[in-house]
């Protein structure tokens, strides 16, 4: 005798001999915790599923718990060290900058220019750090040649 029952579009089917279930990687915790109920309440009562089975779907559900809560955390690592970046550039307004930019002449010739500027704001985006000069230049920090006090140089 065999049962079937779906949740959340994960089918789990229960027998006499042998329990399985189909988890996608889109099952949650609260999928996960229906679909071993949907086990438990359609199981055969003349032979009830095996403990070790039942064990053994325990430990699966609490490694997907585990590993949710890991996720979510580097999660908010991720995001901490971005606004730590952020914050640690902060020190560059009102600094004075200098840095090299190549372009392309209308022969297709490589042409630098060594441009200049002051820092009016730093700003993040996917994950990098660039500068925002008074002349409304994006500046890679990458590309910083020499850095200094305003009326000091460059």
């Amino acid at each position: 005798m065999s049962t079937g029952t779906t949740v959340n579009g994960t089918t789990a089917t229960t027998s006499t001999q042998s329990s399985t279930s189909s988890v996608n990687s889109a099952l949650d915790k609260n999928s996960f915790l229906k679909l071993l109920i949907a086990q438990l309440t359609n199981q055969d009562p003349t032979s009830p599923m095996d403990t070790s089975q039942f064990v053994s779907q325990m430990a699966e559900f609490t490694t997907l718990e585990q590993t949710q809560n890991m996720s979510d955390a580097i999660d908010k690592l991720v995001a901490t060290q971005s606004n730590q970046a952020l914050s640690e550039q902060a020190s560059m307004i009102g600094k004075q900058i200098s840095w090299n930019e190549t372009t392309t002449d209308s022969d297709g010739n490589p042409v630098t220019d060594s441009l200049s500027g002051i820092v009016q704001a730093v700003t993040l985006k996917d994950g990098s750090v660039s500068y925002l000069t008074s002349d409304g230049d994006q500046v890679d920090p990458d590309s910083i040649s020499e850095i200094s006090n305003v009326g000091e140089g460059v």
